[in-house]
């Protein structure tokens, strides 16, 4: 595979590039988990990173089993695409289905751990979108790592972070909503304004509004309970 590389004042190469980039239309998935803010507040960080990683841990793979891919995972945020290997249709299906799959472990890891013993559920939000992005591979230091970039990676991000004005912890633009098969459901639609997002843009709620905005609480006795019944 070529390389290129990037050189500032004909020093070392500070960027490279494994492979060229190219164009391609992704499904595209940002998840966000709504508190992570409070449980930093109220519990020892490295009890909570523990738990957030475990929880990153369990997506990962469920977006492997349905043909994804994450980019990145940075604090309590996860990055993913859906695509590489197949059609957009299937992509959005793939990235759907995911996505139904995490909010079920989400809900099932609340029900047995989190609500009998903490003050409220740990929550997530996710932004779903579809487009033409750019794919290569980007690294300042080797190895070089998947890199997804345009416009749609922006509005996915986007729409994660409205998740919260709108009260809905599922938002779907309409251009990925339509290419969904039927499930018996349909979301509500509306258009809304994205931050750094010109013209207003038509989504679905497919989600359910958020069950509390309160922070977590709880003694550190039981956060080490949750970490050992976690694994």
């Amino acid at each position: 595979m070529e390389s290129n590389y990037l050189t500032l004042n004909g020093d070392c190469p500070a960027v490279m590039v494994n492979a060229p980039d190219t164009e391609q239309e992704l499904a595209i998935l940002f998840l966000d988990i709504r508190n992570f803010t409070g449980l930093m507040e109220s519990q020892q960080g490295q009890s909570v990173i523990q738990v957030v990683r475990r929880l990153f841990t369990a997506f990962n793979q469920i977006i492997k089993n349905f043909q994804g891919k994450v980019v990145e995972v940075a604090g309590d945020n996860l990055y993913a695409v859906f695509g590489l290997q197949s059609n957009l249709s299937e992509a959005v299906n793939h990235a759907y289905q995911a996505t139904k799959v995490m909010f079920q472990t989400i809900n099932l890891f609340n029900e047995a751990y989190t609500i009998p013993y903490y003050d409220g559920p740990v929550e997530i939000g996710v932004g779903l979108h579809a487009g033409k992005v750019f794919v290569g591979e980007f690294g300042l230091d080797n190895p070089a790592a998947l890199s997804v970039m345009g416009l749609p990676v922006n509005v996915a991000s986007r729409l994660q972070a409205k998740t919260k004005a709108l009260n809905n912890d599922l938002l779907i633009s309409e251009d990925a909503y339509r290419l969904l098969e039927p499930d018996g459901k349909v979301a509500d639609q509306q258009t809304v304004c994205l931050q750094g997002i010109s013209q207003g843009m038509q989504i679905r709620l497919a989600g359910k509004p958020y069950r509390s905005n309160r922070y977590l609480t709880s003694s550190q006795a039981n956060i080490d309970y949750l970490l050992a019944i976690s694994g």
